[in-house]
This record gives C-alpha cells, sequence and structure tokens, in this order.
C-alpha cells in the first residue's frame, strides 16, 4: 500500500507549526545568526586588518580574533548538532508542547558523533552514486533516509541505522522520491521567499539582515524537513509492526493443532 505523500507533507507541516516546533525553529534561528555574525564579523575585522601572513609573523596577536571565533562557531556547531537530534526525538514523539531536557541529553554524545561521521560517510556514498550514474545516488539518497532517526531515536551507531533504514523503505521508495522532491521543491520556494533579504547585502547592516533573512528560512526548513521525515519514519514503522503482527498471527495460527 503507497503511502500519502500529502497527508504526510500536512502532518509535517502540522507538528513543525506546534508550540515545540517553533520553539525548535527559533533555537535554530538565533544559533545559526550567532554562528553567521561572528563569522561576518571577523571577516569584516581581517579587511580591516589587511590581514597577511607577513603580517602575522610581525604580531601574532592578530590571530587571536580568528581563533576565538574559530572556538566559538565551534561551540555552536555542536549546538546545532545537538538541537537536529533533539528535534527529531520530538518529532517522533507526540509531544507537542514542550522540549523535555533528556531529548537533548539522552546519549548525547554517541548520537552526537554517529550523526557527525555518519554524514560524512553519508555524503561520500550518495556522492560516489551520482558521479556514478546519477540514478544509483538517488537510490541511495533514498533509501538510506532514515538513518539519522535510526540514530537519535533507536540510539544505533550510524551502520547498523544505513541497514535499517534500507530494510525500513523496502517497498516504499518511489513513494519517498516523490515526498523528497515535494519537500525540496518547498524548501526552494521558502527559500527564494526570504532570498529577497540579499537585496539589502554591500554594508555591514545589510549583510546582517541578509543573514537573518537566510537564517529564517535555513530554520524553517530544517525544522520542517525533520518533521516529515519523523512522520514518514512513524507511518512506516507502524506498517511494519502490523504487518510483522499478522505474520505472527498467521504462524501461530498455522502451528495450532487441527480440532
Amino acid at each position: 500500500m503507497p503511502i500519502n505523500i500529502t497527508s504526510m507533507l500536512k502532518q509535517g507541516y502540522s507538528r513543525s507549526t506546534k508550540r515545540n516546533g517553533l520553539m525548535l525553529m527559533g533555537i535554530i534561528f538565533v544559533v545559526s545568526v550567532l554562528n553567521g555574525v561572528v563569522g561576518l564579523s571577523v571577516d569584516r575585522w581581517v579587511t580591516r586588518q589587511q590581514f597577511t601572513p607577513s603580517g602575522v609573523q610581525a604580531d601574532p596577536s592578530l590571530l587571536v580574533p580568528p581563533l576565538g571565533a574559530s572556538i566559538v562557531s565551534f561551540v555552536l556547531g555542536i549546538a546545532l548538532l545537538v538541537v537536529s537530534i533533539a528535534a527529531i526525538r520530538v518529532f517522533v514523539s507526540d509531544e507537542t508542547e514542550h522540549l523535555p531536557q533528556e531529548y537533548f541529553t539522552r546519549n548525547i554524545v554517541w548520537a552526537g558523533v554517529n550523526l557527525f561521521v555518519g554524514m560524512i560517510v553519508y555524503g561520500i556514498v550518495v556522492g560516489l552514486g551520482l558521479v556514478a550514474l546519477v540514478v544509483p545516488g538517488i537510490f541511495l539518497l533514498v533509501t538510506l533516509a532514515f538513518w539519522t532517526v535510526y540514530v537519535a531515536v533507536e540510539d544505533q551507531n550510524f551502520i547498523t541505522a544505513f541497514r535499517s533504514s534500507w530494510s525500513l523503505t523496502r517497498g516504499y521508495r518511489l513513494n519517498l522520491l516523490f515526498l523528497g522532491v515535494a519537500v525540496v521543491l518547498l524548501t526552494v520556494l521558502v527559500n527564494l521567499v526570504f532570498g529577497l533579504g540579499d537585496l539589502a547585502s554591500g554594508s555591514f547592516a545589510g549583510d546582517i539582515v541578509a543573514l537573518v533573512f537566510a537564517q529564517a528560512a535555513s530554520a524553517i526548513t530544517t525544522v520542517f524537513s525533520a518533521a516529515v521525515l519523523a512522520t514518514a519514519y512513524t507511518e512506516l514503522t507502524s506498517r511494519d509492526d502490523e504487518e510483522f503482527g499478522q505474520t505472527s498471527s498467521e504462524d501461530a495460527t498455522a502451528g495450532r493443532p487441527a480440532a
């Protein structure tokens, strides 16, 4: 039985606009803007200082602002990773009002490391597939789509998560491809609308405005995409459970001695 793409998109929208979905958007937006502002500030500072290798050798203190910015950016990147894991956990659950602390802390180091390494491996695998004949890359993109959910929710390592996603998507891959295309199109539409902020870029204040618009679009689409992914995961796993229950029931009936 095929999945209902329209229903999943509506459910993803509904979940992402609930109280905790909006809170997640706010957190992602604030962290991303801070990270962007740090980057813009360093770029402006470097330009003013006419940063060159010879200048660094003459005055090593010039390295302090870029190094400090790198540390801050790294910390903010970790924060975004943690929020991404928590978002998946929130949307897979029935919680719609609050952001339980455990979603941000439970096995977070394990999940974070596997998500980080898994993203690199996933990108390489899909990239090689796209370079090969495009179709293999798209196939892998769809079949492995749920690996992040298995890492965040089921505490699996990324290799086991790849296998679990491969198994879960069997029989639904074409539908999931269409669902993914729909999400991408909606993401492009949102980015086009918020991309109007680029018109203000040029000065530092204008760059900040453009950054705010861009990160607002990113926060919205990130949370929406996570909500749709979690909705699809919940739907497919519930179907698997029903099929397993029916199979177990049939096996039990078959093994029962005739009266």
